[in-house]
């Protein structure tokens, strides 16, 4: 386990939708307000982001929320992150989340 708490992570963000999974039920209220909605199938919120100018905007408040994105594999949450900010639409560093079995995960600052 991990001795760094997570509140949220982005689960995927290379489409239209950012995905979010919540690990903190009393942060649920500050993704409401940010315009995110829960799909109850797959447990997670979610909002549109019709070009990458909104995704930054959306990526940076959930940046200064203080939520994870994760890493992996191509195009994940954490590489777009990083190409949004290579293109100058973001600034700054975000934390990724890395994992190496459930609920054992390592956040490194990016």
């Amino acid at each position: 386990m991990n001795d760094q708490s997570m509140k949220a992570f982005v689960t995927k963000a290379d489409g239209k939708v950012i995905r979010v999974k919540l690990l903190d039920s009393s942060f649920k209220e500050e993704l409401s307000n940010l315009g995110f909605s829960y799909d109850d199938e797959l447990s997670e919120y979610f909002i549109q982001s019709d070009d990458n100018t909104i995704k930054a905007g959306i990526f940076e408040k959930l940046r200064d929320l203080d939520v994870s994105f994760s890493g992996g594999k191509e195009w994940c949450p954490a590489e777009v992150f990083e190409y949004l900010r290579e293109t100058g639409l973001i600034a700054g560093q975000f934390k990724k989340v890395g994992w190496s079995g459930p609920g054992d995960y390592r956040l490194t600052v990016e």
